[in-house]
């Protein structure tokens, strides 16, 4: 397993917002995580980036621990985690916040070409370089934030509700982009969604959080009735 997190638990003060969550990422794999707003999705993500310490538990990658190291050494190791909401830094331009990608990186030629090959993988924002990075459509701004994640060429790419608040047919873009990282790259991803229906169906495995606590967990849980009812509607 790439990623490997044993009994982790995170809080804010007194607040425990995971308690003993286990999770298993392999080399290669979608791992999909959902579960009601507020069940500690987020909070778990952070927490294996290094944004929030574990006050328990253990998280390791590629065989070495990382819990509560910095989060630009977590980064360093191979971790790229695009926060929900499209951090974009909006004052900067489009090409800027690509430049900042590889701001770990010291092969600076490299960075350069990996800028074009995600001008490729995303024309739109090749027509944006010089635009302020506020200035786009949610779409494009999400777009600008994953590009930019992977201009770090991370191992493990961690995607936090990719689809919030975009119209269906830009989400339908981001997904599809997903599983395109996936299946013509084989990236590693770990992806946290509101929308299950999505997120099970991209993914090779899924775990269920609930109160802060993996309640559920296999490779075909859009199968599973309690699944189904809770989250799919069915």
């Amino acid at each position: 397993m790439i990623l490997d997190v044993r009994d982790l638990r995170v809080g804010y003060g007194k607040i425990t917002a995971v308690a003993q969550a286990s999770i298993e990422v392999a080399e290669g794999e979608i791992v999909s995580l959902i579960g009601p707003n507020g069940a500690g999705k987020s909070t778990l993500l952070k927490a294996i980036a290094g944004l929030l310490p574990a006050q328990a538990g253990t998280i390791s990658f590629d065989g070495e621990p990382i819990s509560n190291r910095p989060a630009a050494e977590v980064m360093r190791r191979g971790i790229a985690l695009v926060l929900e909401g499209r951090s974009t830094l909006k004052h900067m331009t489009v090409h800027e916040n690509l430049v900042l990608g590889g701001y770990t990186r010291t092969d600076h030629k490299a960075i350069a070409a990996d800028i074009e090959r995600m001008l490729a993988r995303f024309p739109i924002l090749r027509q944006r370089l010089k635009q302020r990075a506020g200035t786009l459509s949610g779409g494009e701004q999400q777009m600008l934030v994953i590009a930019r994640a992977l201009i770090s060429r991370p191992r493990l790419l961690m995607l936090d509700e990719p689809s919030l608040g975009l119209a269906p047919l830009i989400v339908a873009d981001i997904f599809k982009i997903v599983h395109e990282l996936n299946s013509e790259e084989k990236m590693t991803i770990l992806l946290v969604e509101q929308n299950a229906n999505q997120a099970l169906r991209l993914a090779h495995r899924a775990y269920v959080i609930e109160n802060g606590e993996i309640v559920l967990q296999g490779p075909d849980l859009a199968n599973d009735a309690r699944v189904r009812e809770a989250y799919l509607g069915i």
